[in-house]
């Protein structure tokens, strides 16, 4: 059985670093924990799950509420290693994002998704994610 637990010490949120940096490689190793730490301060969630001791998945979240949408779950980040694709971790932890969600109350899981990332969209779409708006940036 898969336990999906939350990172909350520095060595577990330590132990995310590989399978984050597959998704934000602009990341620094020397930098993660303390970033990881001030977004929890700002309600972020990092969930991970091991195999063989090790943090193959990952999935940070927080709670928003917005006019168009109401209470959601924004998920921040989702990755997990190169070498544990396609076991299912992944759908392990949206699965356990969903539940928490409906703990919550929430009216909708959401999330953002870089227009390459077409092996990421076809769990999405598997999920029953659906494409719902454009996401625009200006960088200043």
């Amino acid at each position: 059985m898969i336990e999906i637990k939350t990172a909350i010490t520095d060595k577990d949120i330590a132990s995310c670093w590989e399978a984050m940096s597959i998704l934000r490689p602009m990341l620094k190793e020397n930098e993660f924990v303390q970033q990881i730490k001030e977004m929890q301060k700002e309600g972020y969630t990092l969930l991970y799950l091991e195999d063989n001791d090790k943090t193959v998945a990952i999935a940070g979240y927080r709670f928003w509420t917005m006019l168009y949408c109401g209470n959601m779950l924004y998920i921040d980040d989702l990755s997990t290693v190169e070498n544990s694709r396609g076991k299912g971790y992944a759908s392990a932890l949206l699965n356990h994002i969903y539940d928490i969600a409906r703990q919550q109350k929430c009216e909708s899981v959401q999330l953002d998704s870089g227009h390459v990332r077409t092996v990421a969209h076809k769990l999405y779409f598997k999920e029953n994610f659906t494409i719902s708006a454009f996401h625009f940036n200006k960088q200043l």
